[in-house]
């Protein structure tokens, strides 16, 4: 990632850094302390201002966005336990899943596993407590509950048990 730096004379130094959308971000520092922050849709665009800091207020943003104040982690999304032997499991359905096509209600997976479909996440959308109308497509993402072993048996169920 390449960002710019332009220096001002009298005023400060000029930064635009390229954001994933397309848009820029324009920090100018001037020699008073002062941070102004500026957006640019698109590179021919004018810079809208966003906000403007002072200096202590830009060093503690700063530290913000170093993650000085809190560091990210990826989180194991395939599996939780919330006590004792209960679990909330992740399940994406592939080409190959007997569920693909079927509805909540056809798969019967809580009267043949005990496991309950407490959410689908297809793409960004999340469908919480899904009726048994619903159907599973490929690429759906099942949130479940139960028992470890019960759990086995979806598993086994989806071919996914090792």
């Amino acid at each position: 990632m390449e960002i710019s730096e332009t220096d001002l004379p009298g005023v400060g130094k000029r930064f635009e850094l390229p954001v994933h959308d397309g848009s820029s971000l324009v920090v100018v520092i001037h020699n008073t302390g002062k941070h102004e922050v500026f957006k640019k849709e698109h590179a021919d665009a004018d810079a809208d201002r966003v906000i403007e800091l002072s200096e202590a207020e830009a060093e503690a943003f700063g530290s913000i966005l170093e993650d000085v104040h809190f560091q990210p982690s990826e989180t194991d999304m395939s599996s939780t336990t919330i006590g004792g032997d209960t679990v909330i499991e992740w399940y994406t359905l592939d080409e190959e899943s007997p569920l693909a096509g079927t509805t909540l209600e056809e798969s019967d997976i809580r009267d043949e596993t005990g496991v309950t479909v407490i959410a689908v996440e297809r793409g960004p959308d999340a469908f919480p407590s899904p009726n048994p109308s619903f159907e599973f497509e490929v690429g759906d993402t099942l949130v479940t509950i139960g028992r470890s072993d019960e759990q086995a048996a979806l598993e086994s169920r989806l071919g996914k048990a090792d």
